[in-house]
């Protein structure tokens, strides 16, 4: 039975597996579009302030490129042998190309590279992957325990499309696995929901956990946080350029959620997620047309800025993937470097 039903997905065209995205940015576009006053949302668009919209896509993705490739660097030095900054800067800037197709085409290539590039083994590949993911979403979460108290006593919890209680409660199961992680790997303090995940913890998944020092951890959230924030900073200057003013303190607390909808691999380049996820959050706080204008240019500009960041890396990012496919794919050195 089993095999009777995965035939039919197998044979389904590569062409037509690649057009799923774009006909599901179709649907959600048609969603909100069709009965869009299109006089009004070309006023929206006339009266944005579009040097200040550049700019707010521009300089957190220069950002956020540099700094994804360096904690990347860092964590295979850390974690596993010498990997060279520079090569790998110019690769993920032509990675940016597959994002703009299929992000999960993006974090695949990136992964690929990384494990013929750095010899590395794909058990601690993933739990380097894991390490660095985990840290960022701990950090996010330590940063918005502050910022819903704030909205809570200033009574803007009031208009959430989530149950405050729910929301809540994912912070300080959050907050909890943080403080339980950082006693099991730094204090050997071993309990909880640690002893029914981590059934070994010298397995080879477990590298960056076991070898990781303080030190590496404040380092990766110094890594991580920053461009995070700046990134959603941008997108909030980018809300003030089209006129929908969101209270800083909601969008602080929401936009991360907004960013995990618009990024989603099931809509091209983030056309109709990024509409979806400002029409369920933030509809309230600007006019239809400005959100419908807002949430068109961001995925055009992130998208063309991405194009052309790929395209100027290409031909180094090329020259260094073509070395590797004429060397012989073998799993990795399993030695790993004295940690910095």
């Amino acid at each position: 039975m089993i095999k009777s039903s995965v035939k039919p997905l197998a044979r389904i065209p590569t062409w037509a597996k690649r057009a799923i995205p774009i006909g599901v940015s179709a649907l959600i576009l048609f969603y909100y579009f069709h009965r869009q006053n299109w006089g009004l949302l070309w006023s929206a668009v006339t009266r944005a302030n579009f040097m200040l919209a550049v700019l707010a896509v521009l300089i957190p993705q220069l950002v956020f490129w540099f700094f994804e490739v360096l904690v990347v660097e860092r964590h295979v030095r850390w974690f596993h042998g010498p990997f060279p900054f520079r090569t790998f800067f110019w690769v993920r800037g032509a990675i940016y190309l597959l994002i703009i197709v299929n992000p999960s085409l993006g974090i695949g290539g990136v992964l690929i590279y990384l494990w013929r590039k750095a010899r590395i083994t794909w058990s601690k590949l993933w739990g380097m992957v894991f390490f660095r993911y985990g840290l960022l979403l701990w950090g996010i979460c330590v940063l918005l325990v502050p910022t819903t108290i704030a909205m809570c006593c200033y009574g803007l919890s009031q208009h959430t499309r989530i149950g405050i209680w729910i929301w809540w409660g994912l912070m300080i199961f959050g907050l909890y696995w943080l403080i339980e992680a950082w006693l099991y790997w730094h204090h050997n303090r071993r309990f909880g929901i640690g002893t029914l995940v981590v059934h070994n913890p010298n397995q080879e998944f477990w590298t960056a956990f076991r070898l990781a020092t303080r030190k590496q951890w404040w380092l990766t959230w110094a890594m991580e946080i920053p461009p995070f924030l700046l990134f959603l900073t941008g997108i909030y200057c980018l809300s003030l350029a089209f006129e929908v003013r969101i209270p800083f303190l909601r969008f602080i607390v929401f936009s991360p959620l907004v960013v995990a909808i618009t990024d989603l691999p099931i809509a091209f380049a983030g056309f109709g997620s990024t509409t979806l996820a400002f029409s369920v959050f933030f509809k309230e706080y600007g006019s239809a047309e400005a959100i419908a204008a807002l949430t068109l240019f961001l995925p055009f500009a992130r998208a063309t800025f991405r194009v052309l960041i790929g395209l100027v890396s290409l031909r180094s990012a090329l020259l260094d993937i073509n070395t590797l496919l004429q060397r012989p794919s073998t799993e990795a050195d399993e030695t790993t470097v004295p940690r910095e």
